[in-house]
């Protein structure tokens, strides 16, 4: 056999020995049978020299389960067996990891399982033999267990025949156990108690365990036995003893309480009491009342009780703990409502009864008498009134009742109302009845949807073309369609609802019905979702000068705000803008001479994702002219709502194109055509041209929405420009003579002014100094006020030049005084040297 063969042999017979002690560690507890070497010696026997290990196909399946390889070596087979490259078996043997022993960690450290309570009943106290059965689970260790109580006093304590090793920590006897196992603990002790004196009582401390027993003699006879931690108490007597035994519920104390028998008294009848609770709620087409009877029965159980329905009170509904199927009658002309129980009631019990007595015609009188108990002896109760309509309800009369404010009724039948009460009566007996005056009025329609903001872009081309782009945001309760008025000849291209395609139509009126979904409720307030529609319609092309119109379609819904951006095309001058809607700022006026513009920039478009939302500042970057802003008098618009606005305009384009051939349902365009898309074929729209912004508020869907702007050519503009500069010129060449007479009597004039001041310098100088001047000045502006605005102006700017003129004065003055203060210093040093 050749040398290579042998050392294969062995390797193998190592690599399987291996594999053997690892997979039945755990069935041989014992050393018998295991190999064991250490690690890196068995890593140094396998660096062979051979090129190639040869070993069976089990061996090599099992060698790599041991090594956690994921990824099968490089090998090739041969006769069956598997021959790796001594470089490769290497690998495999390096990854090889020794068995690590896992010990389990037991859950707790001991667990006490059960505990028995044996006691025997002295004169002034009662001794206790406590057996418990203890189970230490944690290995190696000293264990603590506490058996009792700190304030338990412990006669003493064992563990199986020994003596326990006691120790008292954290309010508990504890006792030390060395090892793991299971042990039984036996602890004596005495708690107070007394056969004469009261409270007839022993209580307790126990360790809570799984299962709890007690075992009591009491030398007492004739005694009843009351245990209430007890899920099952057995008494039995012996001579003069009573013997308790009991199965203890989880808790942490026991209570023994006894008294002497009492003999069993001659059943007498029950005594019954009641007080109702009446909820009358006013509806629509009748009054339900909601009636709650509180039963207190005294002395004996009852079976059933009888109630007293009204000939006009329908009964609905009668429930309640223990109560059984309830029966009508008649006797002696009255309607009576047998309830039965299920089983027999004493203390209290509660019967809801649920009744309706419906309207009479409107205007008419309605009467409420209630129902009444029958077998009681006294009964009375409380009547609550809510309103669950929009009727006008007037008490017209009551009888038997006494009106109480709704905060001294009971705090259950406040409860039991969804809506604040209007009023509360009291009553102490029957009869007692209450009519009502009920008058009906014609109810208010309410919105049950609205349309929160709308967002609006209109793109204009030069020949004619006019694309719309609207987005809703609609909140909506229970309303079908939204129904919006389009023009005439308008191609609808997209409708979106909640930014999905939604089938739409129109209706024989021409209004485009786009179907509505439910929004959801957010903190018991409707959620909006969008609605989008792009439509498109054609009117006359621009020409060097003219006027454009444009309208939004109606909806039928109430906006409570809109922002709508047109974009013009540059290359002309949008000199007046008339609208409907609030003009913001830069275009309130005429725009002749202004030149105000603001023009979409669509190179720093290009560098702006058009997909994400941006800020205020990376979009202004995609606006040239005026402010990207946008300011309107009456209109409020926050810095958000502008945001929302500029990214609607950027992405306007995009979303054209982003529609291009989306899969959606039929969309139903003008002329009735039909298409299964929201863009058959793909539409490019280029976004660019001047950018002007309109806003209203409380938009009804009857307000009209429109503008019309006046434009012309650029090129007129500035020839218009040239023109009245040229004509300015060439009056003032014209009346040259009369307006250089007019300039040499400014110039005569302006001399005088100057000769007069020369005359009266001093007088004008004194004022001037005069530290009263500003305040003279300052009250002058004070007076004039409220008279004129010019002279106000005048004053104020004259008070000003005065303060200016004494401030630097008293400066100058500050620093004549410090220099004439320093110079006589200097003098008189010179002269000593």
């Amino acid at each position: 056999m050749k040398r290579s063969s042998i050392r294969a042999i062995m390797i193998v017979m190592f690599v399987v020995c291996g594999l053997f002690v690892t997979a039945h560690a755990q069935d041989k507890p014992d050393d018998e049978g295991k190999l064991t070497m250490p690690w890196d010696e068995f890593k140094r026997l396998v660096n062979l020299d051979e090129d190639e290990i040869v070993i069976s196909m089990e061996t090599f399946q099992k060698l790599l389960a041991q090594t956690g390889a994921r990824t099968t070596p490089p090998h090739t087979m041969k006769n069956g067996n598997v021959v790796l490259t001594r470089e490769e078996f290497k690998k495999l043997v390096d990854q090889m990891k020794p068995p690590v022993a896992t010990d389990a960690i037991p859950p707790f450290d001991h667990l006490i399982t059960k505990a028995v309570y044996s006691g025997t009943m002295k004169k002034n106290s009662t001794v206790f033999t406590a057996v418990f059965n203890v189970h230490v689970l944690k290995n190696d260790a000293y264990v603590k267990v506490p058996i009792l109580p700190m304030r338990v006093a412990l006669a003493d304590m064992k563990v199986g025949d020994e003596q326990a090793l006691v120790v008292v920590e954290n309010g508990y006897h504890n006792i030390v156990l060395p090892e793991a196992g299971e042990y039984a603990v036996t602890a004596s002790y005495s708690v107070k108690s007394s056969l004469e004196k009261g409270p007839h009582k022993i209580d307790l401390a126990i360790q809570q365990t799984p299962i709890t027993l007690l075992t009591l003699e009491m030398p007492l006879k004739n005694i009843d036995v009351e245990i209430p931690q007890a899920q099952q108490v057995l008494t039995s007597k012996k001579d003069d003893t009573t013997v308790v035994s009991a199965v203890i519920g989880q808790g942490s104390s026991i209570s023994v309480r006894w008294r002497k028998e009492v003999a069993v008294a001659e059943r007498i009848p029950a005594k019954i009491y009641s007080e109702v609770h009446h909820l009358i709620s006013i509806e629509d087409d009748a009054l339900r009342t909601k009636s709650d009877i509180n039963y207190t029965i005294h002395h004996s159980e009852i079976d059933a009780v009888r109630l007293v329905i009204p000939e006009d009170l329908n009964v609905l509904t009668v429930s309640g703990e223990g109560v059984g199927e309830w029966q009508e009658t008649s006797q002696a002309d009255q309607r009576i409502l047998l309830i039965p129980f299920t089983y027999g009631k004493k203390g209290t019990a509660t019967v809801s009864v649920t009744t309706e007595t419906a309207f009479l015609e409107s205007g008419i009188t309605n009467s409420f008498s209630g129902i009444r108990t029958l077998d009681t002896v006294r009964e009375t109760g409380f009547i609550g009134i809510e309103l669950a309509t929009s009727a006008e309800v007037v008490v017209t009369e009551s009888d038997g009742l006494e009106k109480v404010v709704i905060q001294k009724l009971p705090r259950p039948l406040v409860n039991k109302s969804v809506r604040p009460l209007i009023m509360g009566f009291k009553y102490l007996k029957h009869p007692y009845s209450l009519v009502f005056d009920i008058k009906k009025h014609e109810k208010i329609a309410v919105p049950v949807a609205t349309i929160n903001s709308a967002s609006v872009v209109t793109l204009f081309t030069e020949d004619g073309k006019i694309v719309h782009r609207l987005v809703y945001q609609v909140k909506n309760g229970a309303k079908q369609f939204l129904e919006i008025q389009l023009p005439e000849k308008a191609d609808v291209w997209s409708v979106f609802v909640g930014s999905r395609p939604v089938e739409s139509s129109m209706n024989g009126k021409g209004k485009l019905l786009v179907p509505l979904i439910r929004s959801r409720s957010v903190d018991n307030r409707l959620d909006a979702f969008p609605v989008e529609v792009i439509y498109c319609t054609v009117q006359n092309r621009f020409s060097p000068f003219g006027s454009q119109v444009s309208a939004l379609p109606s909806a039928d819904l109430m906006t409570s705000q809109l922002i709508w951006s047109v974009y013009l095309p540059n290359d002309y001058s949008y000199v007046y803008f008339k609208s409907t809607l609030e003009k913001e700022e830069i275009i309130r006026g005429v725009n002749v001479f202004s030149g105000a513009r603001r023009q979409f920039d669509q190179d720093a478009m290009k560098e702006l994702s058009v997909g994400d939302k941006k800020s205020l500042d990376e979009m202004q970057k995609a606006y040239r002219g005026v402010a990207y802003g946008s300011q309107f008098r009456n209109v409020p618009m926050g810095e958000a709502q502008l945001t929302d606005q500029m990214n609607a305009e950027l992405e306007f384009g995009g979303r054209l194109e982003a529609l291009a051939g989306v899969e959606t349902p039929h969309v139903l365009i003008s002329g009735g055509a039909v298409t299964t898309g929201v863009l058959p074929i793909q539409i490019r729209v280029p976004t660019g041209g001047q950018v002007y912004r309109f806003a209203k508020t409380i938009i009804r869907p009857d307000d009209p929405l429109e503008f019309s702007v006046v434009y012309t050519r650029l090129w007129i503009l500035s020839l218009l420009k040239w023109v009245v500069v040229a004509l300015v010129a060439l009056i003032v060449y014209l009346n040259r003579k009369r307006l250089g007479k007019i300039g040499r009597s400014s110039v005569n004039r302006l001399n005088d002014i100057a000769g007069w001041v020369r005359r009266h310098e001093s007088v004008i100088k004194r004022y001037a100094q005069s530290v009263m001047t500003p305040f003279v000045l300052f009250g002058l502006v004070v007076v004039f006020w409220n008279l004129s605005g010019h002279l106000t102006v005048l004053f104020f700017f004259l008070f000003w030049l005065s303060l200016v003129y004494q401030t630097i004065r008293l400066w100058k003055k500050r620093a004549q005084v410090r220099a004439a203060s320093k110079s006589p210093a200097g003098e008189h040093g010179g002269t000593q040297q």
